[in-house]
């Protein structure tokens, strides 16, 4: 099932957040990641975040800025179940076109947007860590 994230849901989207960024990112400090977490639970209550659930558990979530993807996390124990693709296929109703930044070392986030039908739009370097990202898009086919 997926929904609007609740306030009460905060910590456990945050936590969900720190154990993908950790388990996706090992080419950047952990360190960088722990000390972002309370920042990114302030812009977490701003964005518009939507949860999968399982049973009453949160198994992932994705959160938007506008047509801004912040981000898409699943919990380790639910990954490679489909439940990315359907969080994506939730927020591609109501938008006309997506945006997301992705690192290029991240070679399996990298995949998951080809495959949900994103395509590099442009490529720099990420002036938090020095790492080479890229914007990817996906645009409603008409």
């Amino acid at each position: 099932m997926i929904e609007r994230m609740t306030l009460d849901e905060m910590n456990q989207v945050a936590d969900i957040w720190l154990e993908g960024n950790l388990d996706a990112h090992n080419f950047i400090s952990a360190k960088y990641w722990t000390n972002s977490l309370e920042p990114v639970k302030k812009e977490l209550a701003k964005a518009e975040v939507y949860v999968y659930k399982v049973d009453d558990a949160i198994a992932g979530f994705i959160g938007l800025n506008g047509n801004y993807v912040a981000g898409v996390f699943i919990r380790r124990e639910y990954r490679n179940q489909g439940i990315g693709k359907q969080l994506f296929d939730y927020v591609k109703k109501d938008h006309d076109d997506l945006l997301v930044s992705c690192y290029v070392k991240n070679f399996k986030a990298l995949n998951f947007y080809r495959v949900n039908g994103f395509s590099i739009k442009s490529e720099g370097i990420d002036k938090d860590t020095g790492e080479s990202e890229v914007t990817m898009m996906w645009m409603k086919k008409s």
